[in-house]
C-alpha cells in the first residue's frame, strides 16, 4: 500500500504541475524518473487489477497512467531522457497488460475445453 500512495503522491505533484505553465525543461531529470517509477507502479497495480477482474479500479488506473504517458510524451517531445523513458514505458505497457488481455481473450474457457474433450473422448454417446 505504500507504493501506491507514493504513486498517488507523485501523481498529485503532476496535476499540480499540470496546472501551470512552468516550462518542464527547466525540471531536473530526478523528476522525469519519478514519473517514470510511478508509470511503472501503476502498470503493475494495473496488471494485479486486470487478474482480479476488477474493472471500476482498472479504468482508474488507466486513466492515471495516461497522466504520467502524457507529462513524459511533453517532455520527450523536447529531451531524449524523457522520449526514451516513454518509448520503454509504452513496451512495459504492451509486454504487460496488452500482452495478457490477448492471452485472457485467445484462452478458451475451461467449459470449453472440458466440453471439447468429451466430444473427442465420447464421440456422439
Amino acid at each position: 500500500m505504500q507504493m501506491l500512495a507514493a504513486t498517488r503522491a507523485i501523481l498529485d505533484l503532476i496535476y499540480k504541475l499540470s496546472g501551470t505553465a512552468y516550462d518542464l525543461l527547466y525540471l531536473d531529470h530526478s523528476c522525469s524518473v519519478g514519473w517514470f517509477m510511478a508509470g511503472t507502479a501503476i502498470i503493475r497495480f494495473l496488471k494485479a487489477k486486470i487478474d482480479a477482474k476488477d474493472e471500476d479500479e482498472v479504468m482508474g488506473l488507466e486513466q492515471e497512467l495516461g497522466v504520467v504517458k502524457f507529462m513524459l510524451r511533453n517532455l520527450g517531445d523536447r529531451t531524449i531522457i524523457g522520449h526514451r523513458q516513454i518509448n520503454i514505458l509504452e513496451e512495459l505497457y504492451d509486454a504487460e497488460i496488452k500482452g495478457q488481455r490477448r492471452k485472457a481473450a485467445a484462452a478458451p474457457a475451461a467449459t470449453d475445453q472440458r466440453a471439447e474433450t468429451d466430444n473427442f473422448m465420447f464421440g456422439g454417446v
